[in-house]
Formats: C-alpha cells, structure tokens, sequence
C-alpha cells in the first residue's frame, strides 16, 4: 500500500500459519483486484519483453540524509519499520512495540509522537498511525484501543475498537481507515485476503476494494491446514491517493493500476522470470526458521513439508511501492543466496522508466521524487533510517 508499509519483507514464515503482518509488504500480504474489467482492458495492456526492462537506464544510489540509528536507546526502528506517509508531507515510521516518529520539515530526523507504554494514552503496539478526526490516530494492537492525539502528539482520547480476530487487521492508508482481513468461505477451503476501506476505524465492514484467494493457503477456522511454502508466492498491492489500486500476481510479470470500481487503466505484463530457487536458497531459509522458531513451534518434518510445498521459481514480483499519484517501484526475485534485489521504476502510466539494484536487506519504504527511504543494517548492524537519492547515470 502506497506508504503504508516495507515493500519488501525477506524474514520466513516461522511455521505453517501464515502471520499476517499489516502493510509489511509496501514491502505487504497478499492481494489482488477482484476480478471486474471492461470491455477495453486488452487496449490499455502494453508488453514489453524482458530483454528491454533488462536494458531501462540504471540509476544510481547516493547517501541522503540520515534519519536515525537505532542504537536501542531511542525510537529508531530495530529492525522491522513501517511507514504511513500522511497527505500534507509528514510521515510516520515506526516498529511494533517501539515509539512511533514523525518526519517533517522541521523534523527531519524524527520526532517522538506520544508515549509507547501499558497505560491510558500509550500505545504498547502500535499496528498503524494515520490521520483521524483532525489529528492523528494510532491502533493499539495490545490493548485493542485507538488512541487521539492532536497533530503535536497531545493525547485526547482511547476507545475501544471492536474484538479482533487473528487475521484480521486495522490500519491506515494515508488518512482512510482501512481494514485487511485473511478467511475461508468453508472449512478447509482456500484463504481469502480481503481489503475494505472504512469511514471509520470503529467500524469493521467497508467498500471492498480487493477480493482474492491465496492458492497456497487453506485455513480451518482461523489456523492453517495447509503447510507454508519456503518462498510463497502471494500477489502485492499498494493503495493510491486517487482510488486505484496497483497489484501484481507474484507468479508472473503484470502489474495492472485499477480503479476502485474495477475499472482498468493500464496493464504493464512481460516475459520475465522470477529467479530460480537454488539447494543454497533452501539451506539458507530452513536453518532461519530452525533458529528462530520459538520452543516447540516446529512439529516433526514440517520443514521437510515446507520444502516439498516450496515453487522452484523465487516470485518474479516481490513488492510495490507508490509514490503519491505518482510512480510505481517495483521489486523483483529476492533470494536468500543473492546479496541484492533488482526493482524496476515505472511511470504513473505504467511506462517501465529505469531500473536500479538495492541489497537484499534494505527496506524501502517511501518514495518521494529522487528520494527513497530505506530502513537497513549498517556495517557494524545497527539499522538505521536514511533517504536515498537516485540519480541518472551520466
């Protein structure tokens, strides 16, 4: 979702339940349109061969400037940020569990917004951070609360939001309350993420503006019955400001922008290929999940299940990143066994423009003009936040 989210998230799925992690991947969940076209779709569809995305004019990268570090002394995200991008320039970066800051321009390195705790007026999680009721709302996930705050980070006042469910989630895009849910119509039957956009957080049903299933995953109830794919292949989404919606499928090379209302406006498809998925990109991925799965998470030859679920193919389309009724980033394979990720820059128009490379652990998370931010490890491991500038090629 555009701002909303790492575009690109490279941990593994820690067992067969899929953790659905709101807006995590700009770099977000699963998604794809419902299927509603017109009778001139075929019109707007522009191929262009892999060969020539291969060739686009590479950008350079430049350092920007720095944000923060994250020295565990501060707010500065510890290794897994999200950002919201407001609509008058502010945006909003933080980690789940961590204080949240906003960027401005005169706060270019953050400033701390409310206070992260267990109390009345603190949020302990914060799951999104938006815009609301003339100022700014942020949605506990802890203590199921939404928490006021005027526009300098004053707190007003908490209400309680509706009982959640596993896979169900709440946040913000921009400043509309949305809310991305993950179910099956019957039991055992393929999951579906469902994307509504709400008047109000309070609220849990909306316009439905993404409907698709998840051919991967079935779901009992709220639990998977389906193991987890090493690299699953999911669809990738990202909201713009004025009501489209760009998705890829992940299986192949098609990026569509459509309307709210199912209209298409271009089509963007190729022959490109998703990386191969190599014996180093299962070694790699399965001592992950072996290390970091908690004490007894990990049944006996799941991994073995998840190995044999697991494509040959890495996605072709990993994440989308929106710049604000602007241009589309998109990113390509990510292979544990690569030291970095390729992406693509298209225009509004869906017109493939450049191309650059990024390491495989940096995070993307805003795109504004020759600006990029990223959340990523320096060389001594702290992470830290930094702007980017790309830049032409002389």
């Amino acid at each position: 979702m555009r701002g909303t989210a790492r575009a690109v998230d490279t941990s593994p799925p820690p067992s067969t339940i899929l953790v659905l992690h709101f807006f995590r991947s700009p770099l977000v969940m699963v998604a794809v349109l419902a299927a509603c076209t017109g009778d001139d779709s075929a019109s707007r569809e522009r191929f262009v061969a892999g060969s020539t995305l291969d060739s686009l004019p590479a950008l350079s990268i430049a350092e920007g400037r720095l944000v923060c570090t994250a020295t565990g002394a501060d707010g500065c995200p510890l290794s897994s940020a999200v950002a919201n991008r407001f609509d008058d320039g502010r945006v909003a970066v933080w980690e789940p569990g961590r204080e949240v800051r906003i960027l401005d321009a005169k706060n270019p390195s953050g400033r701390a917004f409310g206070v992260s705790g267990q109390g009345t007026g603190q949020y302990a999680v914060a799951l999104a951070v938006g815009p609301y009721q003339g100022g700014i709302a942020i949605v506990d996930g802890q203590r199921n609360r939404l928490l006021h705050y005027d526009d300098a980070g004053n707190f007003k006042r908490e209400d309680v939001l509706p009982t959640p469910t596993p896979n169900a989630a709440p946040g913000f895009v921009g400043d509309t309350p949305v809310l991305q849910t993950l179910q099956a119509p019957s039991d055992s039957a393929v999951a579906h993420l469902k994307v509504e956009l709400l008047t109000s957080q309070e609220e849990r049903t909306g316009v439905t503006v993404l409907d698709v299933p998840v051919p991967w995953l079935r779901l009992r109830g709220d639990s998977a019955v389906s193991f987890t794919p090493f690299f699953p292949t999911s669809p990738v989404y990202s909201i713009d400001r004025d009501q489209t919606v760009v998705w890829a499928p992940g299986d192949s090379f098609r990026v569509e922008r459509r309307g709210f209302k199912g209209a298409v406006k271009w089509t963007l498809v190729s022959d490109r290929q998703g990386l191969p998925v190599t014996e180093r990109d299962i070694e790699i991925r399965r001592d992950l999940i072996y290390r970091t799965a908690a004490r007894g998470q990990l049944r006996p030859g799941e991994l073995d299940s998840m190995v044999a679920a697991t494509a040959s193919m890495h996605p072709v389309i990993s994440g989308i990143v929106l710049e604000s009724r602007g241009r589309v980033l998109v990113a390509g394979s990510i292979a544990p066994s690569r030291d970095s990720v390729e992406y693509l820059l298209l225009s509004n128009a869906g017109e493939p423009a450049n191309r650059l490379t990024l390491p495989m652990r940096t995070h993307p998370l805003i795109l504004s003009g020759d600006s990029l931010l990223v959340h990523r490890p320096t060389e001594g491991e702290p992470w830290e936040l930094r702007w980017l500038i790309l830049k032409s090629r002389p």
